[in-house]
């Protein structure tokens, strides 16, 4: 079974940068069951106990029918996201507690929260924050369990689950609460919390309108994506989801319920627009800004196979050079390198593009490269799709398919790439199990103020694309081993870091 190693990474990061002590299960500080049973009995009996979700699979607790559903499901990300002790990615349960060990294999408690509120209603969140604060536990939050640092488990800790928080609302001319009655308004959609972007998306397409929204299914609309930025297939057009936002509806750090947007509470709204997820409140819904219909979306899907490790630094080389190109035409995606199959492939999504052709003209370079490259082969498939929604339905499966975060790094094309060529198959080879990029920046993102949002202000100069890395290892593997293949991906994000400037930007929710 391969992990990720970011995830281990981002625990020791986390851990260290608390800055106060709280209380964990287990010490003498941790609320009786006398108190959590009246606790619960105040929040009607919504308080659970969560467990990893492979439990069942193991002795004492073995049960076969349960056993073999989460067996099933181990890999369906819908499945996980309606679990309350499940994360999307199972590094960050119970090291050693999976579908993979044996039965007689120990399972314990690991990073999943003692206790988690399955919040139905705002005063549930309320009440359960104002219960962190008065026995100082470490809260978490945790929606769809997408944070790939670990943000939304915890070891001994307290959970809200705000994966029921629903509701899909649109208006005409919104107006944030606060703010003159004399103001324009806006026309928008207001989404729960508990809201994955597929549901939002099928939502907008029946209203014929557009939201800026992720490139996974699963992914929550309210929660720490927009908090962390929110890229998206549409910045290009609309800039990024942090520029799209109007209003929030926050739970804060002593319970109380608040709106935050350009007319109240405008230092929170600031800061939630890109200051990271679980930070500075309980989002409980977010507004934003909806765009007309888009008159056609066009998707090419590239896949190139070379014979060398050599060939790849090539074919890489002029995707670099290529994509300034791609990004001024409107067109963005995502690309995955496997390095062990010497092959890489990207999928291209272009807004409004008049056809196929034209999309296919924006990548005519790599076709040409790999005519001069004996044993390169490039092939390409195009579909055109009249709506977004129905684009985001099979576009976004494949996704879901091939993206697996690791280490991040943001690069600048033609800035140090000679450096970055140089030194690829030294660096990556030995050490990666893929690479994947995204292009997140150009067009809209950089028409926006800097100073805006809470969003780190490189992302409004030349960056257009970010890189994540990823390694891994199997269950006989060695903690030794382990240790060294975490260190070998962080020291090539670090390496690459050097010669492209590591300290100008990085995606929040996907970093090192």
């Amino acid at each position: 079974m391969a992990r990720s190693s970011l995830l281990l990474v981002g625990l020791l990061l986390i851990s260290g940068s608390l800055g106060v002590d709280y209380c964990s299960f287990g010490e003498i500080c941790w609320p009786s069951d006398s108190t959590w049973s009246n606790f619960n009995a105040s929040i009607n009996g919504r308080l659970v106990a969560p467990r990893p979700p492979a439990w069942p699979c193991h002795d004492p607790n073995y049960d076969e029918a349960t056993c073999n559903n989460v067996k099933a499901n181990w890999e369906n990300s819908f499945w996980r996201s309606n679990q309350t002790g499940a994360m999307q990615d199972p590094v960050w349960e119970s090291p050693g507690c999976d579908i993979y060990t044996l039965r007689n294999v120990t399972c314990n408690q690991g990073f999943v929260p003692i206790y988690s509120v399955v919040a139905l209603d705002r005063n549930d969140v309320s009440k359960a924050v104002s219960f962190a604060k008065r026995y100082k536990l470490r809260l978490v939050i945790k929606n769809t369990g997408h944070d790939y640092l670990g943000r939304s488990s915890g070891e001994g800790s307290f959970s809200i689950w705000t994966h029921n928080l629903k509701g899909i609302n649109f208006s005409d001319s919104f107006v944030p609460k606060g703010c003159s009655n004399n103001q324009t308004g806006t026309p928008a959609v207001t989404v729960g919390a508990a809201e994955q972007w597929i549901d939002v998306y099928k939502a907008a397409n029946d209203h014929n309108v557009t939201i800026v929204g992720g490139a996974a299914r699963t992914v929550g609309a309210a929660g720490g994506w927009i908090q962390g930025g929110g890229h998206s297939p549409l910045r290009a057009m609309y800039g990024l989801g942090v520029d799209n936002v109007l209003q929030y509806t926050v739970v804060k750090a002593d319970g109380k319920i608040i709106n935050a947007n350009s007319c109240e509470n405008k230092d929170i709204f600031w800061a939630l627009r890109g200051g990271g997820g679980s930070t500075y409140g309980v989002t409980l819904d977010v507004t934003y800004k909806r765009h007309p219909p888009l008159q056609s979306v066009v998707v090419v899907a590239m896949q190139v196979n070379v014979t060398s490790p050599q060939q790849m630094v090539d074919m890489t080389a002029v995707f670099f050079k290529t994509l300034p190109n791609i990004t001024d035409q409107g067109a963005r995606g995502y690309g995955f390198w496997m390095v062990p199959n010497n092959s890489f492939s990207v999928i291209l999504i272009h807004p409004n593009s008049p056809s196929v052709e034209a999309t296919n003209n924006t990548i005519q370079p790599i076709f040409d490269r790999a005519s001069h490259n004996n044993g390169t082969q490039v092939g390409s498939i195009g579909t055109i799709y009249s709506t977004f929604y129905d684009m985001l339905r099979p576009t976004l499966a494949i996704l879901a398919l091939r993206y697996r975060p690791g280490s991040d790094l943001d690069l600048y094309p033609g800035r140090r790439s000679s450096g970055i060529q140089k030194n690829w198959r030294n660096w990556f080879w030995p050490i990666l199990i893929r690479a994947d990029v995204g292009t997140v920046g150009g067009g809209a993102v950089n028409d926006f103020d800097p100073d805006s949002v809470g969003l780190n202000p490189q992302w409004r100069k030349d960056a257009l694309l970010h890189w994540t890395f990823s390694s891994g290892w199997n269950d006989k593997t060695s903690n030794e081993l382990i240790e060294q293949i975490k260190r070998g991906v962080t020291n090539v994000t670090q390496q690459l870091g050097a010669l492209s400037g590591l300290d100008e930007a990085a995606y929040f929710n996907e970093a090192d």
